[in-house]
């Protein structure tokens, strides 16, 4: 494999990709969930698995806009569980997990997290976050900075104006489509993927000069061709002491998907500080 042809290091970071057991096939079979469950938050309950080393240093999997602790099955999660505990969650409104109309933003979400932690007795732990999942866990970690070991983002804004036009239109238009849908026909299930929608309508509204307050490892993965911007993303990385950005050539929003193996698993190994040697 050329890796010179796939991936762009930004920032000088070694990566161990001829580490042999991340080379060739993998087997991304989905791991046996060790744990299941619900942590009450007050006005709804969010589902959670835990999977992989029961004593093992935790890993917690944030899904990106409408995603559920599945959305890393078969790609991340197996992987990671062999070296992590992992924690996955379906925010609310997503899997099995509660919904209730209003309460759907990054702030609330990041308390649900705080809870779920607490109920699982992880006192700090890493983070991993896809697009929204990102967002999540840039909230998270500027709100409670003490519970994060490590933060690990890819396809992450920090802000409306970090996406790009033509995707950013696409979104409105769905959201206002759903916004109708909802009215007209009263259905639940519309009116929560209208929540869910709208969260990429307005949020999240961070800035870099809040980036700037962080002060645990950050890795900053985007696609060459992501729907967010590119200085965007360079700017994510830039107001952060010590970051560290990975920019996958050729690759779109949903880059840890298509490269898994290749590039995002040894780069989140490396970067969690695991020896696969």
């Amino acid at each position: 494999m050329n890796v010179k042809r796939v991936l762009s290091l930004i920032l000088v970071f070694p990566l161990a990709f001829c580490c042999a057991p991340l080379c060739g096939a993998q087997d991304n079979s989905v791991p046996e969930l060790a744990e299941y469950g619900f942590v009450d938050c007050g006005d709804v309950k969010i589902e959670y698995g835990v999977y992989g080393k029961l004593d093992g240093e935790p890993l917690l999997l944030l899904p990106p806009n409408g995603g559920s602790m599945h959305s890393f099955d078969g790609n991340i999660l197996p992987e990671m569980a062999k070296h992590f505990k992992v924690i996955t969650v379906s925010p609310r409104g997503t899997g099995n997990s509660g919904w209730k109309e209003g309460t759907m933003n990054f702030e609330t979400m990041s308390e649900d997290l705080l809870k779920l932690l607490d109920y699982l007795g992880i006192a700090q732990t890493n983070i991993f976050g896809f697009s929204d999942g990102g967002n999540l866990g840039f909230v998270f970690t500027l709100a409670h900075q003490d519970r994060v070991k490590a933060l690990a983002v890819m396809g992450s804004n920090i802000n409306t104006r970090g996406t790009k036009t033509f995707n950013q239109i696409g979104i409105v238009f769905e959201y206002l489509y759903l916004c109708a849908a909802a009215k007209i026909t009263g259905d639940e299930k519309i009116a929560i993927k209208r929540d869910i929608q709208g969260m990429m309508v307005g949020q999240p509204r961070l800035t870099y000069d809040d980036l700037s307050q962080i002060k645990v490892p950050v890795l900053n993965i985007y696609g060459e061709n992501d729907m967010i911007k590119r200085s965007h993303s360079k700017m994510i990385t830039r107001s952060i002491e010590g970051a560290r950005e990975i920019m996958i050539i050729g690759g779109g929003h949903s880059s840890c998907f298509n490269y898994t193996d290749e590039i995002i698993n040894p780069a989140l190994l490396e970067f969690y500080g695991v020896d696969t040697q």
